[in-house]
């Protein structure tokens, strides 16, 4: 019997995953020093890695000037309240490097940028409000929030990234599943001869249980098996349930299909991120 999947699409993100584990990337971390010593040490740490495709660049200013002509895939600044950080931001975005701000008060940065002439873009802008405290969730909060960033700033290298620095897998994760859940959304709409959207949705799932496998570190294996199997049952189960539905309502049968293509694909990429972040046991990926 003819598997309803794409073997080939899904042997290339597995050479994908394992080249990534051999792709360098590199972090300049630029610490400001009028950033309390708190905020300072949570950015830092947070690139602390112990993989050999890590390469992690730390320099304090003012009193080390930074220097924009140091090549590196992602600039990182954990701002305090010196005035120069817009201007530091626009010398390395001038040199065509991404740059993420972390503020600890975005109002005083973000004033001091424009003021400068150097405003900081929404999108590179990661902030804490005046007087709040890290606490243990805000963190948590902080860390995927600069994930989210690294995952969008640099997409070649995406997945190299989380295999370097463990809080960037969740967000690689979550940007998976919403690419393929609006991905399978479309497919269920678009495509009308019954029955011919399974294979294609199906491939999709498959192709983002091993992506969110790779951003946990977990390589194509014996092991992936029982997730692909899984991927398999659980896409028969909604595209049954979805064709049921859009019987029952014809006129609106395209707009149950991309609905269910859409919380199927959700729904199993969620499981699969509880069952990598519960330690791979089969039971959490079943339930």
């Amino acid at each position: 019997m003819k598997l309803p999947i794409d073997i080939p699409t899904l042997l290339t993100a597995a050479i994908d995953i394992d080249k990534a584990c051999s792709i360098a990337v590199s972090a300049n971390i630029l610490i400001d020093e009028t950033a309390s010593p708190e905020f300072q040490v949570f950015v830092r740490s947070g690139f602390n890695s112990e993989s050999a495709n890590s390469r992690v660049m730390v320099s304090y200013f003012p009193t080390q000037k930074p220097d924009a002509e140091v090549e590196s895939d992602i600039v990182v600044i954990a701002a305090g309240s010196n005035p120069e950080v817009g201007s530091i931001a626009a010398q390395f975005r001038k040199k065509g490097m991404p740059v993420l701000v972390v503020a600890e008060d975005a109002a005083a940065v973000c004033g001091a940028a424009h003021d400068s002439g150097n405003p900081i873009p929404e999108q590179d802008l990661v902030s804490l409000e005046a007087g709040q405290s890290l606490t243990e969730e805000l963190r948590g909060s902080l860390a995927d929030r600069i994930g989210t960033w690294i995952v969008r700033a640099d997409a070649e290298k995406r997945l190299a990234f989380s295999i370097a620095y463990p809080f960037v897998r969740r967000p690689l994760a979550y940007e998976s599943i919403r690419a393929t859940a609006l991905q399978n959304a479309g497919v269920g709409v678009v495509v009308f001869v019954p029955g011919a959207d399974m294979p294609i949705m199906t491939a999709n799932q498959a192709k983002m249980v091993l992506q969110i496998a790779a951003a946990y570190g977990h390589p194509l294996g014996v092991d992936r098996v029982k997730e692909l199997a899984g991927v398999l049952a659980g896409g028969f189960v909604f595209r049954g349930i979805s064709r049921q539905l859009a019987g029952l309502v014809p006129a609106l049968g395209w707009a149950v299909k991309g609905g269910m293509g859409y919380a199927g694909t959700q729904a199993i990429g969620h499981a699969a991120i509880e069952y990598f972040e519960g330690g791979g046991d089969i039971a959490g990926l079943a339930a």
